[in-house]
């Protein structure tokens, strides 16, 4: 936040959070999650940058373990009811978010938010405002402190000061918690006096300002029965008066200046909120920051209202009495579709208004004189989907464009999942979808043209959804047979792990239930549990410490085996059957707009993700097989982002590493270790082979400690070395992210650009991920521009082939070949991906086959 009054908010989370869960309706995610507190904490939050507009925020969380209180007074909070169960699953998201939204969140063992808020608002000698529900913060109330306590809801909120704090509850700041060493708190279960209610106390406080005075006038006191309360209480009331005082000098080396932001918020928030289902949100101009390409209402822009077309004869009538120059065609739950350059009117063609017996298929058909006429300009949203609803249709489609593909490639931080929430987001009308794409796709045409991403578009990303499709269509045959063989087999050594557990744990227990594993684990076996401070899990985090550690026999090993094959036979054995079609051939369909980098997607199933790393996950490959009397061929490019680093870096020693044909992990090795060639260890140069793809990912000392298992200051030290022995490389790096930072995105070779407006953020987890962004987003986004040039060429070349190409995964590209053209297949495919870019050293193909895609490694 860039504001020169120093203002420094101080939340209580836990309270602003239990608010927010009982002030909303139960609200959930796409995931089925609940999020009403998150979203209810997010509004409040919200309230309070825009109109506090603080120079600095903290949000402070209660710990688990208890605190000095507890130890004080063991019945300390012990009629406290635990969180709700649909409250306490959101904690770990609300964290999330406060961290992805560049919030501080402070809290420390052995202290309650209110020791912190009170610590750090007595450090501060800036103007400081705390928010909470609970009115013991009123005793932090000073000449620079105020209290804006939330009431009913979530708008409901008094701010108390020292001008109105008497009004409002009879005494000062001073004397807050002399009233409750009086009255007690039976929230807290802080006891006070025995029979002293609210109105006494305040009578006492008014009358002698101080829990000292009331005792050294007793005898001043007219009621008896008052004096023997006191005195019978005077211990609970000095405690009391202990328990309820704030911490204001508690042991936290932190200062406001620690807990600065940035708002409007970066579009990593966007993400956030997205996924969430937090739509309201996403709706709001002032709270994103970095250059979006926002498409807002411009006065030339066509306008339509909604006429309705009852019958395909009225459809026909329409299109042969109208002069056509523009056709854009939207199809959804009904058919919209909006004709000529400027619109009168928009035609809605519904399910419900075709006649009985009439469906899409010929509703389309109607179009496709239109549709083939080169003269008339065609406009989708998604050109994929609408090219896969027509294929039986065979139309030769010409003059196109698709909104969701320029969309993606002028700003891909946009969701172009939903139309509807596109276009109110972009055109701020969703009423006329197919009107709308018209305006949209000059605009976005303007911006392509304009930022030089033509080839991007017309060449890369536009011919590539034909590709795709037939890709898509053809499939990956599987050998069911196979897949049954691997259900048997992944079945028996789950019995087999089974009885392990239960012979470890000494009794038989649902392995899948969380709770029943917790139980078992840390109170039947006492395991420890060991993330001190977290709540029990036995996630695989926590799993794999214990097996480092051989807790419980090495029950910890067993269970991870277990959850391994579990995972590979319900995802990829049981649910590949359940994927492939009558004729065993299973169709991925491929995401073209889902990463900021450009590579495509594969779901339903994801075929990119078949296991490569552990044997047994690796074996499922030779089940994927070529069809009937064809064998598969494949093409992978060697260390294609490590060459796009020597094009980039200019770095002599690796550029000319790959002009020889050099193994280039073990010249790195020799490198960085100081060692000749011919004295290399298999150990150094899988250590440099780490480095040097860990760089490209930016890989930290801790990553590569962990992934080496070696100690930190070994992996600092390699790294060191790297950036000594390849300083070109150090150099590249460093201005890339300087680079990003000046123009705010970083692009790749053929100037695919990604927004990083978090370069700028002044939290640091966050201002490093966008750092490590900017030095890898040129590397893999340019992979993947390559990558897809291959795929179009190829597919090209296979033109007249019986052989087709039916899968990419990233930098492999794999061909179901006709057995008389492997040879004519493996020449296209090795010139075609060599040839498809021209880089300052050469890119290498290795190209295999065999019957099954295992037998292609």
């Amino acid at each position: 936040m860039n504001d020169n009054s120093k203002k420094f908010v101080l939340i209580d989370g836990n309270s602003l959070v239990n608010r927010a869960f009982y002030a909303l309706p139960p609200m959930n995610n796409a995931h089925g999650n609940p999020t009403n507190a998150v979203y209810g904490f997010l509004t409040m939050l919200l309230k309070a940058i825009t109109d506090l507009k603080p120079s600095h925020i903290a949000v402070a969380f209660d710990e688990r373990e208890k605190t000095f209180r507890h130890h004080e007074y063991p019945l300390y909070k012990a009629t406290r009811k635990g969180m709700p169960d649909d409250l306490a699953s959101q904690m770990p998201l609300l964290k999330e978010m406060l961290e992805i939204l560049g919030i501080g969140i402070i809290s420390k063992v052995g202290y309650e938010a209110d020791d912190i808020i009170g610590t750090l608002s007595k450090k501060s000698s800036d103007e400081v405002v705390i928010i909470t529900g609970d009115r013991d913060c009123l005793q932090l109330v000073d000449s620079k402190t105020s209290v804006m306590l939330t009431r009913r809801g979530l708008s409901d909120v008094l701010t108390i000061t020292q001008k109105n704090i008497i009004d409002e509850y009879g005494v000062n700041e001073t004397q807050v918690i002399e009233l409750k060493a009086l009255m007690g708190d039976s929230s807290d279960n802080i006891p006070g006096v025995s029979g002293i209610g609210e109105k006494t106390a305040l009578d006492l406080i008014e009358k002698y300002s101080s829990l000292d005075n009331v005792y050294q006038n007793i005898e001043n006191i007219s009621s008896a029965s008052v004096q023997k309360k006191l005195n019978e209480g005077k211990e609970n009331a000095y405690l009391s008066k202990k328990l309820a005082t704030i911490e204001t000098n508690a042991d936290i080396d932190i200062s406001a200046y620690d807990f600065s932001y940035q708002f409007p918020f970066s579009e990593k928030v966007r993400d956030f909120f997205v996924k969430h289902s937090f739509k309201s949100m996403l709706k709001r101009s002032d709270v994103f920051s970095g250059e979006v390409h926002t498409i807002k209402e411009k006065k030339d822009r066509v306008k339509a209202s909604i006429e309705k077309i009852t019958s395909l004869e009225k459809l026909k009538s329409l299109l042969g009495a109208t002069e056509i120059n523009t056709l854009s065609i939207h199809i959804a739950r009904d058919i919209n579709f909006a004709l000529n350059t400027i619109v009168e009117y928009e035609v809605e063609l519904g399910k419900n208004m075709l006649g009985e017996g009439v469906n899409y298929e010929e509703a389309i058909g109607v179009f496709k004189p239109y549709l083939e006429n080169e003269k008339i300009k065609k406009v989708f949203f998604s050109l994929k989907q609408f090219l896969s609803l027509t294929k039986n249709e065979k139309i030769n489609l010409k003059n196109y464009s698709s909104v969701e593909l320029m969309q993606y490639i002028v700003d891909s931080r946009f969701d172009t999942s939903d139309i509807s929430q596109y276009l109110e987001e972009v055109f701020e009308n969703k009423k006329t979808p197919a009107t709308a794409l018209i305006s949209l796709d000059k605009e976005l045409k303007d911006t392509i043209k304009k930022e030089d991403k033509e080839k991007l578009y017309f060449d890369i990303e536009l011919p590539l959804v034909e590709v795709l499709i037939k890709m898509e269509q053809r499939g990956f045959r599987v050998d069911i047979k196979k897949l049954d063989e691997f259900d048997i087999y992944f079945s028996q050594k789950l019995n087999e792990l089974q009885k392990e557990i239960f012979n470890l744990s000494e009794q038989e227990f649902n392995i899948n239930s969380p709770k029943q594993l917790a139980k078992v684990l840390f109170e039947d076996m006492q395991i420890k549990f060991p993330q001190k401070g977290k709540k029990i899990s036995t996630n695989e985090k926590v799993l794999q410490i214990l097996a480092e550690k051989n807790e419980g026999g090495g029950i910890a090993k067993l269970l991870l085996k277990y959850r391994t094959y579990s995972k590979l036979r319900s995802t990829y054995v049981i649910g590949l059957k359940n994927k492939a079609d009558t004729k065993n051939f299973i169709h991925t369909e491929f995401k073209q707009t889902l990463t900021s980098t450009g590579r495509l997607s594969s779901v339903e199933p994801n075929l990119q993700n078949i296991p490569v790393r552990e044997e047994e996950g690796r074996m499922l490959r030779g089940a994927f097989i070529a069809s009937e009397g064809n064998i598969l061929v494949s093409a992978d490019y060697s260390q294609i982002e490590l060459r796009l680093l020597a094009h980039f870096s200019d770095d002599e020693t690796l550029i000319k590493a790959y002009e020889e044909g050099k193994d280039i992990h073990a010249i790195t090795a020799s490198e960085v270790f100081g060692v000749d060639l011919e004295k290399l260890t298999n150990e150094q140069r899988n250590s440099a082979k780490a480095v040097n793809f860990g760089i490209i990912y930016g890989i930290s000392d801790f990553g590569l400690s962990e992934q080496l298992g070696i100690p930190p200051y070994k992996a600092k030290e390699y790294i060191s070395k790297y950036f000594e022995k390849f300083p070109s490389i150090k150099k590249y790096l460093e201005e890339s992210v300087e680079k990003a930072k000046e123009k705010g995105y970083a692009s790749s070779l053929l100037n695919r650009t990604r927004a990083l407006p978090d370069l700028k953020s002044t939290n640091f987890s966050i201002r490093s991920f966008a750092e490590r962004a900017a030095k890898n987003m040129p590397l893999q986004a340019s992979a993947a521009d390559i990558i897809k040039i291959a795929m179009i060429e190829v597919a090209t070349a296979l033109k007249g082939f019986k052989s087709k190409l039916i899968l990419q995964v990233h930098d492999e590209l794999i061909v179901d070949t006709d057995i008389n053209e492997v040879d004519e297949v493996k020449k296209i495919l090795k010139e075609k991906m060599e040839s498809a870019i021209k880089l300052k050293v050469p890119l290498e193909v290795d190209v295999k086959s065999g019957n099954s895609w295992l037998d292609c490694k």
